[in-house]
């Protein structure tokens, strides 16, 4: 293109000078001449590529397919066992006599009765939700439970944002038995059209590093994918992404306390969903939640001496024995969950960073797969910017009673909602563990009476 703009300056120049010189007239033999130029130039030219593969194409951005349709999965049911028949409890027979005495039964948690657990199915996404009632709860953490956090296992990691613990009320409701899976978020996703922050960013994190292409359906990065994990929490969701499902379904965030109260009960010294054991010798933690074990992808502060089987996330409800008393499960590790409203002190704090409390950030709960012990505690509290999302966070929805019609169902239902579990699960070890407050001399006894006299 230069040589051409020259060959036509050189035409443009010459004729400037015939005009200088007074004639019209060409020289004689000019236009030969202009032709052998023009053909030299030409011949210098490059030649044109022979097709159009030989040309250099920009790659394109990695193309995102939404993940297809899926019918949510029957949420799990947490098993009670069947209560022992009056013939078993009074023609057991008597232990055989040993010289030696027997080695102590493991430790085991005990779910809250059934009777105090009532689902219910909101329509709109399927999801199985548990009841929680009205009624008082101490919120946040006593310098006993922090004393007493991991039952003699590592280090506390315990935050002054938990306290002072103080009474709150809550009115009844309803919050999802587990978190909202892949399979769920995926169906609102292609029925509404909704884009999440990370999809429209084309950026989540990972372990706090941001990874480029992550998504809930590419949870870290483009090279990963949840085809085969329907049932898994779903992950890589910004606050708002929560908020906008649970609107959906015709459900909200739960708030902080309600979740607290979800998570523990009404008991005011219950550390955990399933107790205050975490790290005893005798319990094997594995059986109760997902959290960074031997399995743990993160090798930065996993625990060796456990394993749950998970690297990463856990199918929904893989730990029925870490049931909260209300029979919410996974509320402790697999995945982090966003509740409603901003991180904001408690009545009366005294904590030293306030200057993170405020409006700005959200709060999630829980702990996750990828976390330590001491995160899994119902009253820690994490504060995350509301537009972050990681492979860690996930959340569940809840609904006022009061906005709640459980559906008919073919059984009888109940009369009335279910009282307080009337008895806190705890687990049991040789001995009367630290803490635990034994049964009120007014509570009835299971030991036999003896026939009167006559």
């Amino acid at each position: 293109m230069r040589n051409l703009l020259k060959v036509t300056t050189l035409v443009w120049l010459l004729a400037v000078w015939l005009a200088a010189c007074g004639s019209t007239a060409p020289p004689p033999n000019v236009e030969e001449t202009v032709a052998a130029v023009v053909e030299a130039t030409l011949a210098a030219l490059p030649a044109p590529a022979d097709s159009q593969a030989e040309m250099i194409e920009p790659t394109p951005y990695p193309t995102y397919t939404p993940y297809p349709t899926f019918t949510p999965l029957p949420p799990p049911v947490v098993e009670e066992p069947a209560p022992p028949t009056e013939e078993a409890v009074t023609e057991s027979p008597a232990p055989a006599e040993s010289a030696e005495s027997p080695p102590p039964a493991p430790p085991t948690v005990a779910v809250a009765p059934a009777a105090s657990i009532q689902t219910a199915v909101r329509p709109q996404d399927e999801a199985t939700m548990v009841y929680v009632p009205e009624g008082e709860f101490l919120m946040g953490a006593s310098e006993a439970d922090l004393a007493r956090v991991g039952a003699g296992g590592p280090p506390k990691l315990a935050g002054g944002d938990e306290q002072p613990q103080h009474p709150v009320f809550l009115e009844a409701f309803w919050i999802d038995q587990t978190e909202v899976t892949n399979a769920q978020y995926s169906n609102f996703v292609n029925l509404t059209g909704y884009k999440t922050e990370a999809e429209l960013e084309r950026t989540g994190t990972s372990l706090g590093e941001q990874i480029e292409g992550a998504a809930f359906y590419h949870p870290r990065g483009i090279e990963t994918g949840i085809d085969d994990k329907p049932d898994h929490p779903v992950v890589q969701v910004s606050w708002q992404d929560a908020k906008a499902y649970c609107d959906w379904a015709g459900a909200r965030l739960p708030t902080e306390a309600e979740w607290e109260k979800a998570a523990k009960g009404a008991a005011n010294d219950r550390v955990f969903p399933w107790g205050n054991a975490f790290q005893l010798p005798e319990f094997d933690v594995s059986t109760v939640a997902n959290f960074c074990d031997a399995s743990c992808a993160y090798a930065d502060g996993r625990d060796p001496n456990v394993d749950d089987g998970f690297a990463y996330t856990a199918p929904v409800g893989s730990f029925p024995q870490g049931a909260s008393p209300y029979g919410a499960l996974d509320m402790a590790g697999n995945a982090w969950e966003w509740v409603d409203g901003s991180y904001v002190g408690y009545p009366g704090t005294t904590y030293e960073q306030a200057e993170d409390f405020g409006d700005y950030f959200k709060v999630v709960r829980g702990g996750s797969w990828d976390n330590a012990a001491q995160h899994l505690r119902a009253t820690f509290r994490q504060n995350n910017p509301p537009n972050l999302r990681s492979d860690g966070t996930g959340f569940r929805c809840a609904v006022s009673a009061a906005e709640f019609e459980p559906p008919a169902t073919e059984e009888s239902p109940p009369s009335g909602p279910p009282a307080e579990p009337s008895a806190e699960p705890t687990v049991e070890v040789e001995g009367q563990p630290e803490g635990e407050t034994p049964p009120a001399e007014s509570e009835p006894t299971t030991e036999p009476t003896a026939e009167p006299s006559n």
